[in-house]
């Protein structure tokens, strides 16, 4: 009886630590860090950005900004590649926008505010 109570006690405290070890390991990710969601200096700086993270499902995407000077649209890889709202999934404007990563693979997010984007202000990620 003893021995099936510890066995009980060890099994919930497995369980336990591995809720906790996938809670722990979700990132918050402030996008272009100090610089935050604008005009970026340079056309490539939000490419740069991105380059080095590893974005998982459960991380979440902070996007600071002002509204009305920028917003946030999420977009397929088609309206990215022309900077283009054709089909847009998802539109943010209220101002440090977050976005919780809930599926793996390719996601694209731009501002639609006059020529941002093609001005580089434009992100893809790829969540594992």
């Amino acid at each position: 009886m003893a021995n099936k109570m510890q066995l009980n006690l060890l099994m919930f405290a497995l369980i336990g630590c591995n809720l906790m070890s996938s809670v722990i390991s979700r990132k918050t990710y402030v996008v272009g860090d100090a610089n935050g969601w604008r005009l970026p200096p340079h056309p490539s700086f939000y490419s740069e950005w991105a380059k080095n993270k590893i974005f998982r499902v459960g991380d979440t995407l902070v996007f600071p900004y002002q509204p009305g000077l920028n917003n946030v649209v999420q977009v397929s890889k088609e309206d990215f590649d022309i900077c283009a709202m054709r089909t847009d999934l998802e539109q943010y404007y209220a101002g440090n926008s977050e976005i919780t990563l809930d599926k793996p693979g390719d996601s694209y997010f731009f501002c639609s505010v006059g020529k941002h984007c093609e001005s580089g202000q434009r992100l893809h990620i790829t969540v594992s």
